[in-house]
Protein backbone atom coordinates (compact mmCIF):
# COMPACT_ATOMS: atom_id res chain seq x y z
CA UNK A 1 0.00 0.00 0.00
CA UNK A 2 1.28 3.40 -0.99
CA UNK A 3 2.33 6.06 1.63
CA UNK A 4 0.15 9.45 1.66
CA UNK A 5 3.16 11.93 0.42
CA UNK A 6 4.61 14.15 2.19
CA UNK A 7 3.48 17.11 -0.32
CA UNK A 8 -0.31 15.91 -0.08
CA UNK A 9 -0.32 15.90 3.94
CA UNK A 10 1.01 19.56 4.04
CA UNK A 11 -1.37 20.54 1.28
CA UNK A 12 -4.06 18.98 3.18
CA UNK A 13 -2.79 21.01 6.54
CA UNK A 14 -2.22 24.09 4.74
CA UNK A 15 -5.99 24.42 3.60
CA UNK A 16 -7.46 23.67 7.18
CA UNK A 17 -7.99 26.19 9.85
CA UNK A 18 -6.75 24.48 13.00
CA UNK A 19 -9.01 27.29 14.79
CA UNK A 20 -11.92 26.72 13.21
CA UNK A 21 -11.33 22.92 13.37
CA UNK A 22 -10.56 22.37 16.79
CA UNK A 23 -13.68 25.09 17.77
CA UNK A 24 -16.06 22.88 16.50
CA UNK A 25 -15.12 20.85 19.75
CA UNK A 26 -13.51 23.26 21.99
CA UNK A 27 -14.75 27.01 23.01
CA UNK A 28 -11.73 29.44 21.85
CA UNK A 29 -11.13 32.63 23.15
CA UNK A 30 -8.19 34.64 21.76
CA UNK A 31 -5.20 35.47 24.37
CA UNK A 32 -2.49 37.36 22.24
CA UNK A 33 -1.64 35.46 19.28
CA UNK A 34 -3.15 31.86 20.62
CA UNK A 35 -6.45 30.77 21.66
CA UNK A 36 -7.27 28.73 24.80
CA UNK A 37 -9.84 26.62 25.55
CA UNK A 38 -10.57 23.67 28.30
CA UNK A 39 -8.36 20.38 26.69
CA UNK A 40 -11.22 17.97 25.24
CA UNK A 41 -8.69 15.05 26.24
CA UNK A 42 -9.18 15.53 29.89
CA UNK A 43 -11.21 17.07 32.69
CA UNK A 44 -10.77 20.83 33.95
CA UNK A 45 -11.95 23.82 35.05
CA UNK A 46 -9.46 26.76 34.14
CA UNK A 47 -8.07 26.58 30.32
CA UNK A 48 -4.83 25.38 29.50
CA UNK A 49 -5.59 23.61 25.70
CA UNK A 50 -3.43 26.29 23.74
CA UNK A 51 -4.18 26.29 19.54
CA UNK A 52 -1.31 28.01 17.52
CA UNK A 53 -2.80 29.60 14.54
CA UNK A 54 0.86 30.04 12.58
CA UNK A 55 2.38 26.93 13.96
CA UNK A 56 -0.83 25.30 13.28
CA UNK A 57 -0.57 22.98 16.28
CA UNK A 58 -2.04 22.16 20.01
CA UNK A 59 -0.72 21.61 23.17
CA UNK A 60 -2.50 20.91 26.48
CA UNK A 61 -0.42 22.50 29.22
CA UNK A 62 -2.46 20.65 31.65
CA UNK A 63 -2.34 16.82 30.38
CA UNK A 64 0.41 16.74 27.63
CA UNK A 65 -1.37 16.26 24.48
CA UNK A 66 -0.32 18.15 21.28
CA UNK A 67 -0.33 17.83 17.26
CA UNK A 68 -1.49 19.17 14.31
CA UNK A 69 -4.52 19.08 12.93
CA UNK A 70 -4.49 15.55 11.92
CA UNK A 71 -3.85 14.08 14.98
CA UNK A 72 -6.78 16.05 16.10
CA UNK A 73 -9.68 14.35 14.31
CA UNK A 74 -7.60 10.99 14.79
CA UNK A 75 -7.81 11.28 18.79
CA UNK A 76 -11.29 12.72 19.01
CA UNK A 77 -13.11 11.27 16.23
CA UNK A 78 -11.56 8.14 16.36
CA UNK A 79 -10.28 7.73 13.43
CA UNK A 80 -7.05 6.54 11.55
CA UNK A 81 -4.80 8.26 10.19
CA UNK A 82 -5.57 7.50 6.46
CA UNK A 83 -9.46 8.63 7.92
CA UNK A 84 -8.56 11.73 9.54
CA UNK A 85 -6.43 13.07 5.95
CA UNK A 86 -9.60 12.15 4.15
CA UNK A 87 -11.64 13.82 6.63
CA UNK A 88 -9.87 17.67 6.55
CA UNK A 89 -9.50 17.06 2.61
CA UNK A 90 -12.88 16.79 2.26
CA UNK A 91 -13.45 19.49 4.53
CA UNK A 92 -11.10 21.41 2.57
CA UNK A 93 -12.97 20.78 -0.57
CA UNK A 94 -9.80 19.31 -1.90
CA UNK A 95 -10.53 16.14 -4.69
CA UNK A 96 -8.40 13.75 -3.72
CA UNK A 97 -8.36 9.98 -3.82
CA UNK A 98 -7.49 8.38 -1.18
CA UNK A 99 -8.30 4.46 -2.14
CA UNK A 100 -5.22 3.12 -2.75
CA UNK A 101 -3.79 4.37 1.30
CA UNK A 102 -6.94 2.05 2.80
CA UNK A 103 -6.27 -1.46 3.99
CA UNK A 104 -8.86 -4.39 3.42
CA UNK A 105 -10.73 -4.28 6.56
CA UNK A 106 -9.20 -7.56 8.62
CA UNK A 107 -12.92 -8.75 9.97
CA UNK A 108 -14.41 -8.19 6.64
CA UNK A 109 -14.88 -11.98 6.25
CA UNK A 110 -16.66 -11.72 10.14
CA UNK A 111 -18.90 -8.97 9.06
CA UNK A 112 -19.70 -11.28 5.95
CA UNK A 113 -20.77 -14.12 8.17
CA UNK A 114 -22.75 -11.97 10.46
CA UNK A 115 -24.73 -10.64 6.80
CA UNK A 116 -25.66 -13.94 5.84
CA UNK A 117 -26.99 -14.82 9.57
CA UNK A 118 -28.88 -11.87 8.85
CA UNK A 119 -30.11 -12.12 5.40
CA UNK A 120 -31.12 -15.67 7.04
CA UNK A 121 -32.88 -14.07 9.91
CA UNK A 122 -34.69 -11.67 7.38
CA UNK A 123 -35.59 -14.02 5.12
CA UNK A 124 -37.48 -16.61 7.43
CA UNK A 125 -39.28 -13.50 9.48
CA UNK A 126 -40.88 -12.98 5.52
CA UNK A 127 -41.57 -16.06 4.15
CA UNK A 128 -42.25 -18.02 6.49
CA UNK A 129 -45.80 -19.04 8.13
CA UNK A 130 -43.79 -18.75 11.57
CA UNK A 131 -42.66 -14.98 10.28
CA UNK A 132 -46.31 -14.00 9.36
CA UNK A 133 -46.97 -14.60 13.38
CA UNK A 134 -44.22 -12.42 13.93
CA UNK A 135 -45.46 -9.53 11.72
CA UNK A 136 -48.51 -9.90 13.00
CA UNK A 137 -47.10 -9.25 16.54
CA UNK A 138 -45.13 -6.53 14.98
CA UNK A 139 -47.97 -4.92 13.25
CA UNK A 140 -50.11 -5.02 16.52
CA UNK A 141 -47.44 -3.04 18.13
CA UNK A 142 -46.93 -0.52 15.37
CA UNK A 143 -43.72 -1.50 14.35
CA UNK A 144 -45.32 -1.57 10.06
CA UNK A 145 -43.05 -2.78 7.07
CA UNK A 146 -41.14 -0.11 6.33
CA UNK A 147 -40.23 0.28 10.15
CA UNK A 148 -39.18 -3.61 10.12
CA UNK A 149 -37.21 -2.88 6.61
CA UNK A 150 -35.24 0.41 8.39
CA UNK A 151 -33.74 -1.63 11.01
CA UNK A 152 -33.22 -5.04 9.01
CA UNK A 153 -35.63 -6.73 11.65
CA UNK A 154 -35.97 -10.70 11.15
CA UNK A 155 -36.94 -13.94 12.98
CA UNK A 156 -34.97 -16.65 14.29
CA UNK A 157 -36.97 -20.38 13.82
CA UNK A 158 -38.00 -22.49 16.72
CA UNK A 159 -35.88 -25.36 15.02
CA UNK A 160 -32.95 -26.53 17.39
CA UNK A 161 -30.12 -25.83 14.67
CA UNK A 162 -31.51 -24.68 11.48
CA UNK A 163 -29.21 -21.40 11.38
CA UNK A 164 -26.16 -23.38 11.78
CA UNK A 165 -27.46 -26.13 9.30
CA UNK A 166 -27.32 -23.73 6.66
CA UNK A 167 -24.83 -21.52 7.04
CA UNK A 168 -22.62 -24.56 7.14
CA UNK A 169 -23.94 -26.07 4.22
CA UNK A 170 -23.08 -22.78 2.23
CA UNK A 171 -19.18 -23.78 4.09
CA UNK A 172 -19.33 -21.22 6.53
CA UNK A 173 -17.33 -22.72 9.26
CA UNK A 174 -18.70 -24.06 12.82
CA UNK A 175 -15.78 -22.44 14.36
CA UNK A 176 -16.72 -18.75 13.02
CA UNK A 177 -20.47 -19.33 13.71
CA UNK A 178 -19.77 -20.43 17.75
CA UNK A 179 -16.84 -17.55 17.74
CA UNK A 180 -19.49 -15.14 16.40
CA UNK A 181 -21.81 -16.04 19.10
CA UNK A 182 -24.19 -17.62 16.77
CA UNK A 183 -23.81 -21.36 17.53
CA UNK A 184 -23.39 -22.71 21.06
CA UNK A 185 -22.20 -26.16 21.83
CA UNK A 186 -23.99 -28.78 24.21
CA UNK A 187 -22.70 -31.25 26.96
CA UNK A 188 -22.16 -33.82 23.97
CA UNK A 189 -20.55 -31.73 21.48
CA UNK A 190 -23.67 -31.35 19.60
CA UNK A 191 -23.92 -27.52 17.71
CA UNK A 192 -26.91 -25.61 18.16
CA UNK A 193 -28.59 -22.23 17.32
CA UNK A 194 -28.22 -19.37 19.92
CA UNK A 195 -31.62 -17.76 19.04
CA UNK A 196 -34.55 -19.92 18.67
CA UNK A 197 -38.10 -18.62 18.38
CA UNK A 198 -37.03 -15.02 18.85
CA UNK A 199 -37.58 -11.67 16.77
CA UNK A 200 -34.15 -10.73 16.03
CA UNK A 201 -32.24 -7.59 16.12
CA UNK A 202 -29.65 -6.59 14.40
CA UNK A 203 -27.16 -4.83 16.31
CA UNK A 204 -24.47 -2.66 13.42
CA UNK A 205 -21.63 -0.32 14.71
CA UNK A 206 -21.35 3.25 13.05
CA UNK A 207 -20.24 2.17 9.31
CA UNK A 208 -23.13 -0.30 9.18
CA UNK A 209 -21.53 -3.78 9.89
CA UNK A 210 -23.46 -6.30 11.90
CA UNK A 211 -21.57 -6.82 14.68
CA UNK A 212 -24.39 -8.84 16.36
CA UNK A 213 -27.71 -9.54 17.69
CA UNK A 214 -30.08 -9.09 19.82
CA UNK A 215 -33.65 -11.45 19.99
CA UNK A 216 -36.59 -10.58 21.66
CA UNK A 217 -39.61 -13.15 22.70
CA UNK A 218 -42.94 -12.06 20.79
CA UNK A 219 -45.12 -15.73 21.65
CA UNK A 220 -47.41 -15.50 24.61
CA UNK A 221 -46.09 -18.52 25.74
CA UNK A 222 -42.79 -17.59 25.75
CA UNK A 223 -43.57 -15.11 28.75
CA UNK A 224 -41.42 -17.13 31.26
CA UNK A 225 -38.01 -16.57 29.39
CA UNK A 226 -35.80 -13.67 29.64
CA UNK A 227 -36.97 -10.99 26.87
CA UNK A 228 -33.76 -10.57 26.00
CA UNK A 229 -30.93 -12.54 25.02
CA UNK A 230 -28.07 -11.05 22.99
CA UNK A 231 -24.46 -11.81 21.44
CA UNK A 232 -21.60 -12.09 23.54
CA UNK A 233 -18.36 -10.33 23.30
CA UNK A 234 -16.45 -10.94 20.09
CA UNK A 235 -13.72 -10.40 18.43
CA UNK A 236 -16.00 -7.95 16.20
CA UNK A 237 -18.49 -6.59 19.08
CA UNK A 238 -18.04 -5.09 22.65
CA UNK A 239 -20.88 -3.74 23.74
CA UNK A 240 -19.37 -0.75 25.75
CA UNK A 241 -18.08 0.31 22.48
CA UNK A 242 -21.45 0.19 20.06
CA UNK A 243 -24.20 2.40 19.92
CA UNK A 244 -27.57 0.72 18.49
CA UNK A 245 -28.72 2.85 15.65
CA UNK A 246 -25.67 5.37 15.33
CA UNK A 247 -25.00 4.19 11.40
CA UNK A 248 -29.10 4.90 10.88
CA UNK A 249 -29.24 8.28 13.00
CA UNK A 250 -26.02 9.89 11.62
CA UNK A 251 -27.67 11.80 9.04
CA UNK A 252 -30.53 13.27 11.31
CA UNK A 253 -27.80 13.72 13.71
CA UNK A 254 -25.50 16.10 11.29
CA UNK A 255 -29.28 17.59 10.33
CA UNK A 256 -30.46 18.23 14.18
CA UNK A 257 -26.91 18.25 15.44
CA UNK A 258 -28.35 16.27 18.62
CA UNK A 259 -28.87 12.77 19.77
CA UNK A 260 -31.37 11.42 21.41
CA UNK A 261 -30.13 8.12 24.17
CA UNK A 262 -32.13 5.93 25.16
CA UNK A 263 -31.90 2.47 27.07
CA UNK A 264 -33.24 -0.18 24.44
CA UNK A 265 -33.54 -1.20 21.01
CA UNK A 266 -37.42 -1.16 21.38
CA UNK A 267 -37.14 2.92 22.38
CA UNK A 268 -35.59 3.34 19.60
CA UNK A 269 -37.53 2.11 16.89
CA UNK A 270 -40.30 3.80 18.75
CA UNK A 271 -38.72 7.01 19.00
CA UNK A 272 -37.99 6.45 15.25
CA UNK A 273 -41.75 5.97 14.09
CA UNK A 274 -42.56 9.17 16.17
CA UNK A 275 -39.68 11.29 13.82
CA UNK A 276 -36.75 11.10 15.68
CA UNK A 277 -34.78 9.57 13.75
CA UNK A 278 -31.80 11.02 16.01
CA UNK A 279 -31.90 8.31 18.41
CA UNK A 280 -29.42 6.04 19.67
CA UNK A 281 -29.21 3.40 22.45
CA UNK A 282 -26.95 2.68 24.74
CA UNK A 283 -28.49 -1.07 24.99
CA UNK A 284 -29.70 -1.09 28.53
CA UNK A 285 -26.07 -1.28 30.16
CA UNK A 286 -24.45 2.09 32.46
CA UNK A 287 -23.37 4.83 29.43
CA UNK A 288 -19.56 4.40 29.31
CA UNK A 289 -16.92 6.71 28.19
CA UNK A 290 -16.46 4.86 24.80
CA UNK A 291 -19.93 5.46 23.82
CA UNK A 292 -19.93 9.08 24.68
CA UNK A 293 -16.62 9.95 23.04
CA UNK A 294 -18.74 7.85 19.89
CA UNK A 295 -21.36 10.44 20.35
CA UNK A 296 -19.13 13.26 20.22
CA UNK A 297 -17.33 12.45 16.92
CA UNK A 298 -21.17 13.70 15.73
CA UNK A 299 -22.42 16.10 18.15
CA UNK A 300 -21.48 18.01 21.92
CA UNK A 301 -25.81 17.97 22.59
CA UNK A 302 -26.90 14.73 23.94
CA UNK A 303 -30.44 14.31 25.17
CA UNK A 304 -31.43 11.45 27.99
CA UNK A 305 -34.50 10.20 27.62
CA UNK A 306 -33.94 6.92 29.95
CA UNK A 307 -36.91 4.53 31.76
CA UNK A 308 -38.27 6.96 34.69
CA UNK A 309 -37.79 4.23 37.22
CA UNK A 310 -35.27 4.20 40.08
CA UNK A 311 -32.88 2.19 38.19
CA UNK A 312 -32.97 4.90 34.98
CA UNK A 313 -32.72 7.87 37.44
CA UNK A 314 -29.70 6.49 38.54
CA UNK A 315 -28.49 5.96 35.73
CA UNK A 316 -29.61 8.89 33.69
CA UNK A 317 -27.14 10.63 37.02
CA UNK A 318 -24.34 8.14 36.03
CA UNK A 319 -24.57 9.31 32.45
CA UNK A 320 -24.45 13.14 33.20
CA UNK A 321 -21.21 12.83 35.29
CA UNK A 322 -19.79 11.21 32.16
CA UNK A 323 -21.04 13.59 29.34
CA UNK A 324 -19.70 16.65 31.29
CA UNK A 325 -16.58 15.39 31.76
CA UNK A 326 -16.47 15.21 27.93
CA UNK A 327 -17.11 18.83 27.85
CA UNK A 328 -20.54 18.08 26.14
CA UNK A 329 -23.68 19.77 26.50
CA UNK A 330 -26.63 17.60 28.43
CA UNK A 331 -30.59 17.44 28.89
CA UNK A 332 -32.66 15.35 30.64
CA UNK A 333 -36.19 14.02 29.31
CA UNK A 334 -38.83 12.56 31.93
CA UNK A 335 -41.43 11.08 30.39
CA UNK A 336 -44.60 10.89 32.66
CA UNK A 337 -45.89 8.08 34.83
CA UNK A 338 -42.80 6.43 33.92
CA UNK A 339 -43.86 5.19 30.96
CA UNK A 340 -41.07 4.12 28.26
CA UNK A 341 -41.31 5.78 24.28
CA UNK A 342 -43.54 2.68 23.05
CA UNK A 343 -46.12 2.78 25.96
CA UNK A 344 -46.19 6.46 25.84
CA UNK A 345 -47.41 5.99 21.98
CA UNK A 346 -50.13 3.80 22.51
CA UNK A 347 -51.73 6.16 25.33
CA UNK A 348 -51.15 9.36 23.42
CA UNK A 349 -49.70 8.70 19.86
CA UNK A 350 -46.40 9.24 17.66
CA UNK A 351 -46.51 13.01 17.33
CA UNK A 352 -46.83 13.67 21.16
CA UNK A 353 -44.04 12.06 21.69
CA UNK A 354 -41.62 14.24 19.64
CA UNK A 355 -43.62 17.14 20.98
CA UNK A 356 -43.01 16.02 24.87
CA UNK A 357 -39.17 15.71 24.33
CA UNK A 358 -39.29 18.62 22.16
CA UNK A 359 -40.77 21.09 24.85
CA UNK A 360 -39.42 19.13 28.59
CA UNK A 361 -36.01 18.63 28.73
CA UNK A 362 -34.49 19.78 31.52
CA UNK A 363 -30.65 20.75 32.10
CA UNK A 364 -28.89 18.79 34.73
CA UNK A 365 -29.32 21.67 37.34
CA UNK A 366 -32.59 20.48 37.34
CA UNK A 367 -32.62 16.97 36.97
CA UNK A 368 -30.39 17.09 40.07
CA UNK A 369 -32.91 18.98 42.04
CA UNK A 370 -35.72 16.60 40.74
CA UNK A 371 -33.44 13.19 41.90
CA UNK A 372 -32.79 14.50 45.48
CA UNK A 373 -36.13 15.74 45.76
CA UNK A 374 -37.33 12.08 45.37
CA UNK A 375 -36.48 11.20 48.78
CA UNK A 376 -36.97 13.75 50.87
CA UNK A 377 -39.90 13.95 53.67
CA UNK A 378 -40.61 17.24 54.15
CA UNK A 379 -41.72 17.12 57.67
CA UNK A 380 -38.74 16.49 58.84
CA UNK A 381 -36.17 19.36 59.43
CA UNK A 382 -32.94 16.85 58.88
CA UNK A 383 -34.51 15.97 55.56
CA UNK A 384 -34.87 20.07 54.70
CA UNK A 385 -31.61 21.17 56.21
CA UNK A 386 -29.93 18.23 53.92
CA UNK A 387 -32.36 19.43 51.05
CA UNK A 388 -31.08 22.90 51.11
CA UNK A 389 -27.60 22.15 51.63
CA UNK A 390 -27.72 20.06 48.10
CA UNK A 391 -29.42 22.49 46.13
CA UNK A 392 -27.12 25.29 47.58
CA UNK A 393 -24.12 23.01 46.52
CA UNK A 394 -25.94 22.65 43.00
CA UNK A 395 -25.82 26.74 42.73
CA UNK A 396 -23.86 28.16 44.15
CA UNK A 397 -21.14 28.86 41.05
CA UNK A 398 -24.07 29.52 38.67
CA UNK A 399 -25.97 32.82 37.40
CA UNK A 400 -28.33 35.25 39.81
CA UNK A 401 -30.71 34.30 37.47
CA UNK A 402 -30.45 30.31 38.20
CA UNK A 403 -29.88 31.04 41.79
CA UNK A 404 -33.29 33.20 42.45
CA UNK A 405 -34.92 30.51 40.32
CA UNK A 406 -34.00 27.59 42.70
CA UNK A 407 -34.19 29.71 45.86
CA UNK A 408 -38.09 30.31 45.47
CA UNK A 409 -38.28 26.81 44.06
CA UNK A 410 -36.50 25.78 47.42
CA UNK A 411 -38.90 28.00 49.25
CA UNK A 412 -42.16 26.74 47.69
CA UNK A 413 -41.24 23.01 48.22
CA UNK A 414 -40.28 23.72 51.91
CA UNK A 415 -42.95 25.93 52.90
CA UNK A 416 -40.20 28.20 53.95
CA UNK A 417 -40.37 31.89 53.04
CA UNK A 418 -38.26 33.32 50.16
CA UNK A 419 -36.24 35.77 52.42
CA UNK A 420 -35.26 33.24 54.82
CA UNK A 421 -34.19 30.78 51.63
CA UNK A 422 -32.31 33.82 50.33
CA UNK A 423 -30.33 34.37 53.76
CA UNK A 424 -29.64 30.80 54.72
CA UNK A 425 -27.87 30.76 51.02
CA UNK A 426 -26.04 34.15 51.90
CA UNK A 427 -24.48 32.74 54.74
CA UNK A 428 -23.51 29.12 53.15
CA UNK A 429 -22.02 30.74 50.28
CA UNK A 430 -20.17 33.54 52.29
CA UNK A 431 -19.02 31.51 54.63
CA UNK A 432 -18.06 28.61 52.59
CA UNK A 433 -17.61 28.94 48.83
CA UNK A 434 -14.09 30.26 48.78
CA UNK A 435 -12.79 27.47 51.51
CA UNK A 436 -14.78 25.10 49.25
CA UNK A 437 -13.40 26.12 46.21
CA UNK A 438 -9.95 25.79 47.37
CA UNK A 439 -10.37 22.30 48.65
CA UNK A 440 -10.50 19.31 46.92
CA UNK A 441 -11.97 16.72 48.89
CA UNK A 442 -9.95 14.11 49.78
CA UNK A 443 -10.36 10.46 48.15
CA UNK A 444 -10.44 7.73 50.57
CA UNK A 445 -6.74 5.27 50.10
CA UNK A 446 -8.04 2.31 48.39
CA UNK A 447 -6.41 -0.28 50.63
CA UNK A 448 -5.20 -3.75 48.64
CA UNK A 449 -7.56 -5.26 50.39
CA UNK A 450 -10.65 -3.56 49.20
CA UNK A 451 -8.95 -3.87 45.54
CA UNK A 452 -8.39 -7.34 46.22
CA UNK A 453 -12.27 -8.08 47.39
CA UNK A 454 -12.90 -6.53 43.76
CA UNK A 455 -11.09 -8.34 41.85
CA UNK A 456 -11.36 -11.67 43.26
CA UNK A 457 -15.07 -12.33 43.68
CA UNK A 458 -14.93 -12.57 39.93
CA UNK A 459 -13.91 -15.97 40.18
CA UNK A 460 -17.43 -16.84 41.82
CA UNK A 461 -19.23 -14.95 39.18
CA UNK A 462 -17.28 -17.22 36.74
CA UNK A 463 -17.94 -20.44 39.26
CA UNK A 464 -21.76 -20.54 39.50
CA UNK A 465 -24.76 -17.76 38.58
CA UNK A 466 -25.83 -17.73 41.56
CA UNK A 467 -23.23 -15.29 42.73
CA UNK A 468 -24.08 -12.76 40.07
CA UNK A 469 -27.50 -13.01 41.17
CA UNK A 470 -26.59 -12.43 44.72
CA UNK A 471 -24.09 -9.80 44.54
CA UNK A 472 -26.06 -7.78 41.94
CA UNK A 473 -28.99 -8.18 44.49
CA UNK A 474 -26.79 -6.52 46.51
CA UNK A 475 -24.80 -4.26 45.34
CA UNK A 476 -26.21 -3.27 41.79
CA UNK A 477 -23.45 -2.50 39.31
CA UNK A 478 -20.96 -1.65 42.02
CA UNK A 479 -17.25 -2.00 41.15
CA UNK A 480 -14.33 -0.04 42.34
CA UNK A 481 -11.66 -0.56 38.85
CA UNK A 482 -13.02 0.26 35.39
CA UNK A 483 -11.30 -3.44 34.47
CA UNK A 484 -13.04 -5.37 36.63
CA UNK A 485 -16.27 -3.32 35.38
CA UNK A 486 -15.39 -4.23 32.07
CA UNK A 487 -14.63 -8.29 32.78
CA UNK A 488 -17.88 -8.43 35.16
CA UNK A 489 -19.84 -7.62 31.96
CA UNK A 490 -18.58 -10.08 29.72
CA UNK A 491 -19.23 -12.89 32.23
CA UNK A 492 -23.01 -11.43 33.01
CA UNK A 493 -23.26 -11.33 29.07
CA UNK A 494 -22.42 -14.71 28.94
CA UNK A 495 -24.64 -15.77 31.39
CA UNK A 496 -27.30 -13.95 29.74
CA UNK A 497 -26.89 -15.46 26.50
CA UNK A 498 -28.03 -18.78 27.87
CA UNK A 499 -31.35 -19.79 26.89
CA UNK A 500 -33.57 -20.53 30.17
CA UNK A 501 -33.94 -23.82 29.21
CA UNK A 502 -30.17 -24.35 29.34
CA UNK A 503 -27.93 -24.94 32.63
CA UNK A 504 -26.07 -21.48 33.27
CA UNK A 505 -22.78 -21.96 33.48
CA UNK A 506 -19.57 -20.50 31.67
CA UNK A 507 -16.38 -22.26 31.12
CA UNK A 508 -13.42 -20.63 31.65
CA UNK A 509 -12.12 -20.95 27.98
CA UNK A 510 -15.00 -19.37 26.76
CA UNK A 511 -14.63 -16.49 29.23
CA UNK A 512 -10.90 -16.17 28.24
CA UNK A 513 -11.12 -16.37 24.33
CA UNK A 514 -13.33 -12.89 24.30
CA UNK A 515 -10.79 -10.84 26.09
CA UNK A 516 -8.66 -8.12 24.58
CA UNK A 517 -5.03 -8.96 25.10
CA UNK A 518 -5.01 -6.36 28.08
CA UNK A 519 -8.03 -7.54 29.50
CA UNK A 520 -6.52 -11.48 29.43
CA UNK A 521 -3.16 -10.36 30.94
CA UNK A 522 -5.12 -8.45 34.13
CA UNK A 523 -7.64 -11.84 35.10
CA UNK A 524 -4.66 -13.80 34.52
CA UNK A 525 -2.33 -12.07 37.03
CA UNK A 526 -4.41 -10.60 39.42
CA UNK A 527 -7.79 -11.52 39.17
CA UNK A 528 -7.55 -15.73 38.72
CA UNK A 529 -7.35 -18.08 41.24
CA UNK A 530 -4.49 -21.28 40.87
CA UNK A 531 -6.62 -23.88 42.35
CA UNK A 532 -9.86 -22.69 40.93
CA UNK A 533 -11.29 -23.35 44.49
CA UNK A 534 -14.37 -21.08 45.68
CA UNK A 535 -16.15 -21.14 49.49
CA UNK A 536 -18.60 -19.62 50.63
CA UNK A 537 -17.28 -18.13 53.50
CA UNK A 538 -14.77 -16.17 51.32
CA UNK A 539 -17.62 -14.97 49.25
CA UNK A 540 -18.99 -13.45 52.26
CA UNK A 541 -15.82 -12.40 53.75
CA UNK A 542 -15.14 -9.99 50.62
CA UNK A 543 -19.00 -9.02 50.36
CA UNK A 544 -18.13 -7.74 54.09
CA UNK A 545 -15.03 -5.61 53.06
CA UNK A 546 -16.62 -4.40 49.83
CA UNK A 547 -19.40 -3.07 52.20
CA UNK A 548 -16.95 -1.78 54.32
CA UNK A 549 -15.14 0.26 51.63
CA UNK A 550 -18.80 1.74 50.44
CA UNK A 551 -19.53 2.62 54.44
CA UNK A 552 -15.94 4.56 54.64
CA UNK A 553 -16.66 5.86 51.43
CA UNK A 554 -19.91 7.36 52.65
CA UNK A 555 -18.82 8.29 56.19
CA UNK A 556 -16.05 10.38 54.64
CA UNK A 557 -18.83 12.13 52.21
CA UNK A 558 -20.74 12.65 55.56
CA UNK A 559 -17.81 14.06 57.32
CA UNK A 560 -17.06 16.78 55.04
CA UNK A 561 -20.35 18.02 54.84
CA UNK A 562 -20.22 18.66 58.79
CA UNK A 563 -17.00 20.19 58.26
CA UNK A 564 -17.67 22.67 55.52
CA UNK A 565 -21.35 23.48 57.23
CA UNK A 566 -21.75 27.23 58.07
CA UNK A 567 -23.15 26.92 61.57
CA UNK A 568 -22.74 25.11 64.72
CA UNK A 569 -26.75 24.43 64.60
CA UNK A 570 -26.41 22.86 61.27
CA UNK A 571 -22.85 20.54 61.82
CA UNK A 572 -25.13 19.13 64.63
CA UNK A 573 -27.74 18.85 62.62
CA UNK A 574 -25.89 16.42 60.01
CA UNK A 575 -24.30 14.85 62.83
CA UNK A 576 -27.85 13.46 63.68
CA UNK A 577 -28.46 12.63 60.23
CA UNK A 578 -25.51 10.94 59.84
CA UNK A 579 -25.99 8.55 62.90
CA UNK A 580 -29.16 7.83 61.93
CA UNK A 581 -28.61 6.66 58.56
CA UNK A 582 -26.06 4.80 59.86
CA UNK A 583 -28.62 3.26 62.43
CA UNK A 584 -31.29 2.26 59.33
CA UNK A 585 -29.09 1.54 56.75
CA UNK A 586 -29.18 -2.47 56.96
CA UNK A 587 -25.97 -2.46 54.47
CA UNK A 588 -23.93 -0.56 57.46
CA UNK A 589 -24.99 -2.85 60.19
CA UNK A 590 -25.97 -5.86 58.71
CA UNK A 591 -24.42 -9.18 60.29
CA UNK A 592 -23.39 -12.63 58.15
Amino acid sequence: MPLISDQTIQDVLANTDIVDLIGETVSLSKQGKSYFGLCPFHNEKTPSFSVEPERKTFHCFGCGEKGDAISFVQKTRNMSFVEAVETLADRANMNLDFSAHKTDDPNARLYGINQDALNFYKLYLSNTKQGQTALDYLHKRGIEDDIIQTFDLGLAPGEYDLLTKTLTDRDVLVSDLYDLGLTKQSKTDQYYDLFRNRIIIPIKDEKGNTVAFSGRVYLDKDESQAKYINSPQTKIFTKSNVLYNLNNARAAIEQTKRVVLFEGYMDVIAAHRAGIAESVASMGTSLTREQVRLIKKHTDHLIICYDGDPAGIEATSRAINLIQNEQMNVEIVLLPDRLDPDDYITKYGKDKLKQFIDNNRMDSIAFRYYKNNMDIDFTKMLDIERFKKTVFDLIKNTSHTIIETYIRRLATDTKLSIESIRQDFEQYTKRNIEPIGKRTVKQLPIDSKYVKADRFVLNYFLADYKYVVDFNGEFGMFYISDMVRDLRMIIEDMYFAIPDDQPKTVALADFTAQLTDEQRAFFEHKVKYKDQIVEQDEYMDFKDVLNEYLRTIQYQKWNEEIKVAPTIEEKIKLAEYRDLKLKEDNRWTKKR
